[in-house]
């Protein structure tokens, strides 16, 4: 286990990923709290509709975050990464120019393509060693939780004093200032490649059937299934309880909270295993979740909300982490990409899922997300590492 300092190298490559990454969610936090109230109050909407505009973003990226992916395992990253962010530039003022919600399903469509969050990992983890990824991927994620505690102060203020569609507009804003650091400062990386000896090439039909992989998969899916859920309803109720100028006020101490946990937690992955955290974050966001099904206010709301996004802030780094460990360093970009891929699909169908029950009851979403986090415990308790677990315990009984 190593635990050296990262070196000049190592630091500057976390440093810009983490600056990249941190002001593209800037961006997108400030969207995040008002998305649902903004989708289902534009023209023609309906909740299957604004569903849809949730849920279209990530299922576009379904389509494309594997091809993308081997993209740039071939063409470099930074190229892949700058053409994603072109797209999502793009996709973020025709949001804010929507002036119904079919216009604005086509813009986000649009802004899914930008599929670069594996690519963006994968480039993270090109140059850091194996031992050291959990606690990268935590300054990342720290820099992100940042970006979300400063989006979700703004956001409501923003939408409250001036309207929703400029938020997107802010985005776009960002996303450029992104463009040009990437441009301008970054470069790709030689892949470190300790992991083994001997590099096989491998099929995308025998990465996708490795059973690790698949778990992670699941929970992946599962995690980004929830929090679409969630945050498809939560600033509904929170509205109805406090109105819109007035959701800042729970927004911030939550974003705090999550960044704090994702960074302890994180380093602890590295120690204690991802299972063993992964385990941890879907509890904290199962207990979230009972509250939101079996208590009702807003004192309970707030209180599922908070223990839900620690829970997901938890999960956040390690899973990506958890599946750059592939055995086969040349495939991490494809790797990542299928992991993201079925993230992607669980934001697409927690956005579909949320706007089809919603018109029922907001419980029904909260039972439907408790559901699945159950799937996702089941997925998580057979993981072994990509067979590391077996031969240190082999070592161990040696």
């Amino acid at each position: 286990m190593e635990t050296r300092p990262f070196n000049s190298t190592e630091r500057r490559l976390i440093a810009g990923i983490s600056l990249v990454m941190g002001i593209r969610m800037l961006g997108i936090s400030m969207i995040i709290p008002v998305f649902s109230i903004f989708a289902t109050e534009l023209p023609g909407s309906t909740g299957a509709l604004a569903g849809l505009a949730v849920g279209i973003f990530g299922i576009i990226q379904i389509l494309l975050q594997v091809p993308i992916g081997k993209l740039s395992d071939r063409w470099g990253r930074k190229q892949v990464t700058l053409a994603g962010l072109v797209i999502y530039f793009v996709g973020s003022v025709l949001s804010g120019l929507a002036q119904n919600v079919h216009h604005l399903i086509a813009a986000r469509l649009l802004s899914g393509a930008g599929a670069i969050q594996g690519v963006t990992m994968a480039w993270l983890t090109d140059g850091i060693s194996i031992h050291r990824r959990n606690t990268a991927l935590s300054y990342v994620g720290i820099s992100m939780g940042l970006a979300v505690i400063f989006g979700f102060t703004l956001s409501p203020i923003i939408a409250a004093k001036l309207n929703i569609p400029v938020l997107f507009f802010i985005c776009a804003g960002l996303i450029m200032v992104t463009i040009l650091y990437t441009v301008f400062f970054m470069d790709n990386h030689t892949i470190i490649d300790e992991e083994l000896p001997v590099i096989r090439t491998e099929r995308l039909f025998e990465v996708m059937k490795n059973p690790d992989l698949n778990r992670l998969n699941i929970v992946g899916f599962v995690g980004n299934l929830n929090i679409n859920a969630v945050f498809f309803v939560m600033p509904l109720l929170f509205k109805r309880e406090l109105g819109m100028e007035a959701m800042w006020k729970i927004f911030i101490p939550v974003s705090l909270l999550g960044t704090a946990l994702m960074f302890v937690f994180a380093r602890a992955a590295d120690r204690r295993g991802s299972a063993a955290i992964t385990t941890v974050g879907l509890g904290f966001e199962f207990g979230g979740i009972l509250i939101a099904i079996f208590a009702g206010g807003l004192t309970a709301y707030i209180l599922s909300f908070f223990l839900f996004y620690a829970g997901h802030c938890i999960l956040s780094p390690v899973l990506p982490a958890a599946a750059s460990r592939y055995p086969n360093p040349q495939l991490k970009g494809t790797v990542l990409s299928i992991f993201n891929s079925s993230q992607f699909l669980g934001s697409g169908i927690g956005g579909l899922l949320s706007g089809l029950i919603l018109e029922l009851d907001y419980r029904h979403v909260f039972i439907a997300t408790a559901v699945f986090t159950i799937a996702a415990f089941i997925a998580i308790a057979g993981y072994r590492d990509f067979g590391r677990d077996g031969r240190a315990k082999r070592a161990q009984r040696r």
